[in-house]
């Protein structure tokens, strides 16, 4: 064989190899948190409500009917979960936006307001704000009789429990030699604003190490190597061996 066909040989194999790594599924280390991520845990603060939520809204994009353009057109939706003090959803007050103002679209009402992952709870109900794509009308999909209608604010609707998935979001941290930090953290949350009413506990817990021990005889020792199977923390230690005699 020449050169070049040795080295047409080699990057073959290597390409081989290549397609046959990529093929491989990503295995994630087991009990380890999810893609969700609940919105109180990152909660980003900022000047007004308006910009707050905004910070902190989950955005989609989808085609709704707007009166200004008199047609369907793209629209940019946001959508952020209610939290209140109370856990009950500002709705039950009859407070319907995100400035206090009532479903009457005149009186100022109690919104409870507190902060997310800290004193306030998600009630089961989100803030919805769109943005038309063609016209730039704020929250033309409500329409124009709508208290929203051209106002850069939030209004209040409950969430579907038809579209609540479930989540694990339980994380294990390495605390000592024998002991790893469960932070669990398990529920539903609603897949349109990511609101969930489940708030995570810790506790210490013994470590699940799987062990490999090699005997090195020649040391007169044994090398005890492991890995806790919920946290990653590694064991390594050495231990004498000790020397038995059989009397006859």
């Amino acid at each position: 064989m020449n050169i070049k066909s040795k080295i047409k040989s080699v990057i073959a194999s290597v390409l081989s190899a290549s397609m046959l790594f990529s093929a491989v599924p990503v295995v994630t280390h087991a009990a380890q948190s999810n893609e969700y991520v609940d919105p109180a845990t990152v909660w980003l603060a900022a000047n007004g409500r308006t910009n707050e939520f905004d910070a902190n809204a989950t955005i989609t994009y989808g085609t709704l009917f707007c009166p200004v353009c008199n047609k369907n057109t793209t629209s940019i939706s946001y959508r952020v979960p209610e939290y209140t003090k109370s856990k009950t959803t500002a709705l039950n007050r009859s407070v319907r936006y995100s400035d206090g103002t009532c479903m009457d679209g005149k009186s100022q009402g109690n919104l409870d307001y507190g902060k997310p992952g800290v004193d306030a709870f998600y009630t089961g109900s989100h803030w919805t704000k769109s943005v038309c794509q063609n016209c730039g009308t704020i929250n033309a999909c409500d329409g124009t009789g709508d208290y929203s209608f051209g106002k850069d604010v939030y209004s209040l609707n409950p969430c579907d429990n038809n579209f609540f998935l479930d989540f694990d979001h339980t994380a294990y941290t390495p605390y000592n030699s024998r002991y790893h930090t469960t932070s669990l953290k398990r529920g539903k949350y609603c897949q349109f604003c990511k609101g969930t009413s489940e708030r995570a506990t810790e506790k210490q817990e013994s470590h699940h190490i799987t062990e490999t021990v090699d005997a090195q005889l020649g040391n007169q020792r044994f090398h005890i190597s492991g890995e806790c199977d919920d946290c990653g923390y590694i064991q390594d230690e050495y231990t004498a061996a000790k020397s038995v005699v059989q009397r006859i």
